[in-house]
């Protein structure tokens, strides 16, 4: 019969006491990772499902879970870089925050009431990654909020850059970046607020046009070379879009007069009429075409142009009249 060495015993703790230790060490290690973040973001949008309501029996949340990792297209990198990152976009987009430790810690009490052990966790990491991850949970908590049905498959393809646009720049940049793609983060990076305008009110409404001649591609690769920060559109853009079949009218940036001259000659020589007069004649129209455009932004009646030019014609009437009368 087999025997137990009195070796045995002592053996068989060392080895429950590692499992044990194996089996508790796990949340504790990701804290500092990706991974750890992701679990977060998904407790914080089940939680919003669930309007705040307490947790359900056994310590389930009442709302429906996330199935799967959200941030399935990054490597699980340590959150120390994803935070730096974070801070980058953030000082460029001048959001860049410091709230104290007590109100991160508040913070992220509210956005998980119900879990004492992310709370523990929360609290051994450095403050930089407190505050991304309070951010990234009350950006996520928000989306899930505004957009119930889709907020799981927005932050799966917004990533964590995506999302910490989000964060900086507005709720309202979500759905263009997870229509257009991550790409379309570089316009944000390079062009602020500004150039992020310009995208969605010239060159998407125009997408078609631009993609099929080689001008969205451009674009996207350099927007800084089509707009200014403040959003203003460059002698190049003119120059580019109208080769695309599209006159931005309202270009008001550096050069962009040049560029309405240079864009009406090219579209006045490809027909074999660039001439001088049928030149000033094409850029007294598009300044007609600025003008009335901004009267219509500004809500001014179209009148108050038209009125000026009316009087001659008025006055040279009443003479005319007065003349047949006598």
């Amino acid at each position: 019969m087999f025997q137990l060495s009195h070796h045995r015993p002592g053996r068989i703790a060392a080895i429950c006491l590692s499992l044990f230790a194996a089996l508790a060490l796990p949340r504790d290690l990701q804290a500092g990772s990706l991974s750890w973040l992701d679990e977060v973001v998904q407790s914080v949008m089940s939680e919003a499902r669930a309007g705040g309501r307490s947790v359900a029996k056994n310590g389930e949340e009442a709302g429906a879970r996330v199935t799967g990792r959200l941030f399935v297209h990054e490597a699980d990198e340590g959150l120390e870089v994803v935070a730096r990152r974070y801070e980058d976009l953030a000082q460029a987009g001048r959001r860049l925050e410091e709230p104290s430790e007590t109100l991160l810690r508040s913070k992220f009490t509210r956005l998980l009431p119900h879990d004492s052990e992310a709370a523990r966790v929360f609290g051994t990491l450095k403050p930089a990654e407190k505050r991304l991850v309070v951010e990234m949970g009350e950006t996520a908590q928000r989306l899930a909020r505004r957009y119930p049905d889709q907020a799981e498959t927005m932050i799966r393809r917004l990533g964590t850059e995506g999302l910490s646009a989000v964060r900086v720049y507005g709720d309202d940049i979500a759905e263009v970046l997870v229509k257009e793609g991550p790409e379309s983060l570089g316009v944000l990076r390079k062009t602020g607020r500004g150039g992020w305008r310009f995208f969605t009110e010239q060159v998407l409404p125009h997408k078609k046009k631009l993609l099929a001649a080689g001008v969205l591609a451009a674009f996207m690769a350099n927007p800084d070379q089509f707009v200014d920060y403040a959003g203003r559109a460059t002698e190049y853009a003119v120059r580019e879009f109208a080769k695309a079949g599209v006159q931005l009218a309202g270009a008001i940036g550096g050069g962009a007069s040049n560029g309405i001259e240079s864009a009406i000659a090219q579209t006045l020589a490809a027909r074999g009429l660039d001439f001088l007069p049928l030149r000033y004649l094409g850029m007294f129209l598009a300044g007609l075409v600025v003008i009335l455009a901004a009267m219509v932004v500004l809500g001014l009646p179209i009148t108050w142009f038209i009125r000026p030019l009316t009087w001659p014609m008025r006055f040279f009437a009443g003479k005319w009249k007065a003349t047949r009368v006598a």
